[in-house]
Parts: C-alpha cells; sequence; structure tokens
C-alpha cells in the first residue's frame, strides 16, 4: 500500500506536464487530477518531508503544523525557504483559504481529523482537493 501511495504522490504531484487526467485511489475514493496541482499546502513534518523529496518547494504555498509540534533542522529550513506556515499545529478553514491552494496534503488523524475544523468535507465548497494519507 505505501508503494502504491508513493507511486499515487508522483504521478499526482510532480513536476511536468499531464498529458491526461490522473486518477488516485485513495483509500478506495478515486481523486481526480485534471491539471497539475500547482498551489499546495502540507501539513506535518512528515508529509513536508516526501513533498520536499519530490521536489515540490516551488508549488508548495504553505505548511501547517511543523513549529507547534517539531524542531526543524538546518537541512529543512534550507529547504523550505521563504514558504509560510499558516499554523503552528492545526489549520484552521481560514488559513487553506487565505492562500488559495488547489490541493492540501495531510494525514488522516494529524492534519484531518474527525470533528476538526479542517475536514474531507468543509473543503470541497472551496475546490481544495485533499490527498489524505492513513499511513505515512
Amino acid at each position: 500500500m505505501k508503494y502504491t501511495l508513493s507511486v499515487a504522490l508522483v504521478v499526482a504531484t510532480a513536476g511536468g506536464a499531464m498529458a491526461h487526467d490522473v486518477t488516485v485511489d485513495k483509500c478506495g475514493a478515486s481523486l481526480v487530477f485534471e491539471t497539475e496541482p500547482e498551489r499546495q499546502v502540507v501539513h506535518d513534518m512528515n508529509m513536508t518531508d516526501m513533498a520536499f523529496a519530490l521536489g515540490l518547494q516551488d508549488k508548495i504555498v504553505g505548511l501547517t503544523g511543523i513549529s507547534g509540534w517539531y524542531k526543524t533542522s538546518p537541512d529543512f529550513d534550507t529547504l523550505r525557504g521563504d514558504t509560510p506556515e499558516l499554523a503552528p499545529k492545526y489549520p484552521v478553514v481560514e488559513n487553506l483559504v487565505a492562500v488559495e491552494p488547489d490541493l492540501f496534503l495531510a494525514g488522516w488523524h494529524y492534519g484531518m481529523k474527525p470533528g476538526g475544523d479542517v475536514t474531507t468535507d468543509t473543503l470541497v465548497p472551496f475546490g481544495i482537493k485533499r490527498m489524505i494519507l492513513t499511513e505515512s
């Protein structure tokens, strides 16, 4: 499952033009990308490290859930550059909507959680796609 999800992340978010729609199986639900996500918000250190490993820094418009829980390394800070942290712990919908992302990458129960402000349903009205990982 981790391999499949890693491949899906590369296909859905790696640089370059997409010749056709890409559909990612996200825990049994389909997530369709008609175009490559250009404005991404990433939650949590693990997700951010994955995005950095894929070279997505130029597409990340904000981070959440970093300084409220973690101390960053000089390497992380270099890769992060001037990307703003929108919330030190959990984001609220307003944090995300303010930077107009087309993708929010987070984990379930960290980043998004039942009863939290940011859920798969609360982002739908704003056209923000959600890539939610249950294991990372």
